[in-house]
């Protein structure tokens, strides 16, 4: 697909491929009163971002470049599940300045504020992707996506807005990660990523469940898991398992919050159960009155079983992220 847009309006369905072009000026944004919203309006509406996640048994790392047209935001973590020890930046821009967020097939990606610097550089068989803070580099990683076929759909949201999303996950990684005064070799000590490209005319006040897994059985299989209440229920879904780099769909799914830290994501015809155990947490709280947001991202444990076409895959304890975010924006 060249362009998500033909005729001013956006394909919908899953698609196969990503989409090479997504501009928001070939939008015909049109009000449910028949107005056309153009130039400045339009531009704040548009929300987009890029969040990429790299895990192995032990550390979870997460990092995005967000522009919300009122405000830019840039976050890195690393979390070690074995000592507890986090490293955590984040930081905002007024009216994105500083920020750029690259949604076609090819480009780069970059958030900065001060010293703090994020770059992403997307190409047709990966990402290339640089965390720096002063002369200190944080992360240094090539991620590559050919062997995966990836989850890429659009959505109608709202009135007369849209969702498009392309999300890929259990992906090979090489590079650095440097933590605790070390450097960690991410393909010897086993870590996969994960990609969430966002972006769209998103409903001005939303809430959303999101779950990510990737991960490596035992036998060597790879294994990934997108799950999503909230956003992208209107004609698709992105509920998403991947076997050695093969997309499946699945069903609905409920997010339930049972304890503390514990919630329960099921469907309702059975096919999805697990159980996820949450443990530490990124968390946000900001209102400016004309946007705000509520963010929770935590690392967790996930196990339970999900029905693939004619057998059943277990999940025992992998890493994985939780998400629940409210936002009016």
């Amino acid at each position: 697909m060249k362009n998500l847009f033909e005729s001013g309006k956006p394909h919908y369905g899953r698609f196969k491929v990503v989409p090479q072009c997504i501009d928001i000026h070939d939008f015909h944004y049109i009000s449910p009163f028949k107005r056309h919203i153009t130039g400045l309006e339009k531009n704040l509406r548009f929300k987009s971002f890029q969040f990429i996640s790299l895990n192995n048994s032990q550390y979870m790392v997460g990092l995005a470049v967000v522009d919300l047209g009122w405000v830019g935001h840039g976050f890195f973590y690393c979390y070690d599940r074995q000592s507890g020890k986090v490293l955590e930046k984040s930081f905002l821009q007024p009216f994105g300045q500083h920020t750029h967020v690259c949604n076609h097939q090819v480009g780069s990606s970059s958030f900065k504020k001060s010293s703090f610097l994020i770059e992403i550089k997307k190409t047709a068989s990966g990402r290339m992707v640089k965390v720096r803070r002063g002369k200190h580099l944080l992360l240094d990683a090539s991620i590559a996506i050919e062997d995966t076929e990836p989850l890429v759909l659009c959505s109608p949201t709202g009135a007369s807005g849209w969702t498009y999303t392309h999300k890929q996950t259990a992906l090979s990684v090489t590079g650095n990660l440097y933590f605790n005064q070390q450097a960690i070799d991410l393909k010897s000590q086993q870590f996969v990523a994960a990609l969430d490209d966002t972006c769209g005319i998103l409903r001005p006040e939303t809430a959303w469940h999101w779950l990510s897994l990737s991960g490596v059985e035992s036998t060597g299989q790879r294994l990934g898991l997108n799950l999503a209440s909230g956003v992208n229920e209107t004609f698709v879904s992105e509920n998403s398992l991947w076997l050695n780099g093969k997309i499946f769909e699945l069903p609905a799914v409920l997010f339930e919050q049972q304890a503390k830290n514990q919630w329960r994501v099921y469907s309702a015809d059975g096919r999805v159960e697990l159980s996820i155990e949450t443990q530490w947490r990124r968390h946000e709280s900001k209102n400016f009155g004309v946007v705000a947001s509520q963010f929770n991202q935590w690392v967790s444990a996930i196990s339970g079983r999900v029905g693939c076409q004619d057998k059943t895959v277990k999940i025992e304890a992998q890493p994985g992220l939780l998400e629940q975010h409210y936002a009016r924006w």
